[in-house]
């Protein structure tokens, strides 16, 4: 894997001294009607702490906007240079994702990863779903419900494909997703259909279940993006099912095994990291990206899910782990995101002495 060290080769107006990180922190406790996934997505103190460190080393300084009450006042008052961007919105709506982009994009301030756009179309899977197939692109069958009237077509969708997995159409992180989400047959899928109704107050998708291995892929880069890695994804299976849950994600160091892209078989690892490249061209996603897929009957690779907002905590998330699986750490991971949003955006690394490097690294 090639590693990159950014030093100070940008070229642009000014070199960026101060760098905010934007972010939702996860709620202790949960207000009165809340599900109990309501702040899955959002992030813990340590994953802000461990970024602004990393950066710190890197010969920035660093700034906390928590999107929050105060967030527009705060950040229109005092901007920093470039953002760090890895706030999920506020909310419920379908475009929360955009929220804080829409919010930096209006400021002038630049920020890391895809715009508002982009995020706002990815959170909805129905919308992504439509446009990677008119791009091209593999996915599922999928279809929507959205009133008890549409149950009449139930019947002809089994007719097609034998098993199917309900989920909503605008969350990540596996909300909404259990263990027997998987159903065959049209009683049990309006069953999951109206459990998704009542909780979280949206459509419901029921997508063609795919039974091979799931894989997931790191793409990194803007005017040649490349594959960082991949891994395959083992959760434990429930009667039969794997099926990459919000239970599994929640206990993942007990119910699932993360499997480095040497357990891949070369074939398909070019095959599915061709098709990642493919989905992030064809959704116009920036710096960086993470992409899903399940393999169908035939063992084609399907993409089932986009992530232009990779959860980037250490310890857990999905992308620092098969970038570590792939022979990367940390440290090179936030570095080549950083680089690859200020090349973009003609931004410059700024020029530090050795002793400031190794003060901001203590």
């Amino acid at each position: 894997m090639k590693k990159e060290d950014p030093g100070s080769s940008f070229s642009g107006a000014g070199p960026v001294r101060r760098i905010g990180i934007t972010f939702n922190l996860k709620k202790k406790e949960l207000l009165p009607g809340e599900s109990d996934d309501r702040y899955e997505e959002y992030d813990c103190l340590e994953t802000i702490e461990t970024l602004e460190r990393e950066i710190k080393r890197l010969g920035f300084e660093t700034a906390r906007y928590e999107q929050d009450e105060t967030f527009l006042e705060r950040i229109s008052q005092n901007p920093p240079d470039f953002v760090l961007n890895i706030a999920e919105g506020r909310g419920t709506t379908r475009g929360r994702e955009s929220q804080v982009p829409s919010v930096l994009e209006s400021l002038g301030v630049p920020f890391s990863g895809s715009d508002s756009i982009a995020l706002a179309v990815t959170l909805d899977k129905w919308l992504t779903h439509h446009v990677l197939a008119g791009g091209g692109a593999a996915v599922p069958d999928l279809y929507m419900f959205t009133a008890e009237k549409e149950f009449g077509r139930a019947l002809s969708i089994f007719e097609k494909h034998r098993e199917y997995i309900v989920k909503p159409r605008w969350e990540g992180s596996s909300k909404g997703v259990f263990p027997d989400s998987v159903v065959d047959n049209p009683v049990d899928m309006a069953d999951r259909v109206r459990r998704i109704w009542k909780n979280y107050n949206q459509p419901a998708l029921v997508e063609e279940f795919l039974p091979g291995a799931e894989i997931t892929v790191g793409i990194m880069g803007n005017r040649t993006p490349a594959v960082i890695g991949m891994m395959a994804i083992d959760p434990e299976a429930v009667k039969g099912k794997t099926v990459y849950s919000l239970d599994h994600k929640r206990d993942w160091k007990e119910k699932v095994r993360y499997l480095g892209p040497e357990t891949i078989d070369p074939r398909l690892r070019k095959a599915v990291g061709a098709e990642a490249l493919k989905v992030f061209r064809i959704l116009e996603l920036k710096d960086v990206a993470r992409v899903d897929f399940r393999l169908d009957v035939e063992g084609v690779p399907k993409a089932i899910d986009i992530n232009p907002l990779p959860g980037i905590s250490e310890a857990y998330s999905d992308l620092p782990i098969l970038y570590r699986l792939s022979g990367g750490d940390f440290p090179s991971l936030l570095r080549g995101i950083l680089k690859e949003a200020f090349q973009r955006q003609g931004l410059r690394w700024p020029r530090i002495s050795m002793k400031a490097r190794n003060r901001n690294a203590a």
